[in-house]
């Protein structure tokens, strides 16, 4: 029974392992997605969410942008969702919706909206307002003090897809969808890798999101893969916040 037990832990051990180096190598997520048509640019992306790099704990999708119009103005609407696993839900449910539109002359937000579904609650939502040459978004009915072009989750995404690394090694972005200010400060690291005998270049961003009022309780750790096509393309992505470590790799691209 001993040896039983022995065997079954070294075979838990290698399976964590494999799922670990499996969802945090880039060429091997790369290797699945490349095709001899290459990558679609503005398709929509989906991802597998781990805790801890092992487990899976949820998928996302982040669907391609749509020019739009919003409040009689022509926009680009970003919208993702994400959803916890399968095997998960009979224990717990939740699903997280987002919607962000952004002003096409500057790629900056203009409305946020985000709703929050969990199994036996009520469900929560947000929306936000930005008046981004007043420098002020509402929420709830309350104005806040934003800095100059602030931007949400989807809009800061949907920015640093779009910028040339081959010419930048660091930057920082504002961001404020709860009233605070926060301040992403990132580092950039260019890669490159082979698959086939064909070279592809990656960029690894490393970075911090803390307040802007330098409370040390609050900051979170991110790692961004890119991988440089048409646009960039974010592979891999970590974040490590109040003790927890969540990986999302990119599955599928549509």
């Amino acid at each position: 029974m001993k040896k039983l037990w022995l065997i079954l832990a070294i075979l838990a051990v290698l399976i964590t392992i494999a799922n670990y180096q499996n969802n945090n190598n880039p060429v091997l997520i790369i290797s699945h997605l490349i095709s001899d048509a290459g990558i679609k640019s503005n398709a929509t992306l989906v991802y597998k969410i781990n805790l801890f790099s092992v487990f899976p704990a949820g998928d996302a999708v982040f669907d391609k942008m749509n020019e739009e119009l919003f409040q009689n103005k022509k926009v680009y609407h970003l919208a993702a969702h994400a959803e916890t696993a399968k095997i998960l839900s009979r224990f717990f449910s939740a699903t997280t919706f987002l919607d962000s539109y952004l002003d096409p002359q500057n790629n900056n937000p203009m409305f946020f909206k985000q709703k929050v579904q969990i199994s036996g609650r009520k469900d929560i939502q947000k929306e936000i307002s930005y008046d981004q040459k007043q420098k002020l978004m509402t929420i709830s009915g309350v104005s806040r003090d934003i800095l100059p072009d602030t931007q949400d989750p989807l809009s800061a995404m949907f920015n640093i897809r779009r910028m040339n690394f081959d010419q930048i090694t660091a930057f920082e972005m504002n961001i404020n969808t709860n009233q605070k200010n926060y301040l992403l400060s990132v580092k950039v690291s260019p890669k490159e890798v082979t698959m086939d005998d064909k070279k592809y270049k990656l960029f690894i961003l490393d970075g911090d999101i803390k307040r802007r009022n330098k409370n040390p309780y609050h900051r979170t750790i991110i790692r961004i893969v890119l991988l440089k096509d048409k646009e960039n393309i974010p592979v891999l992505v970590k974040i490590f916040s109040s003790g927890l470590l969540i990986n999302a790799k990119l599955i599928d691209i549509e």
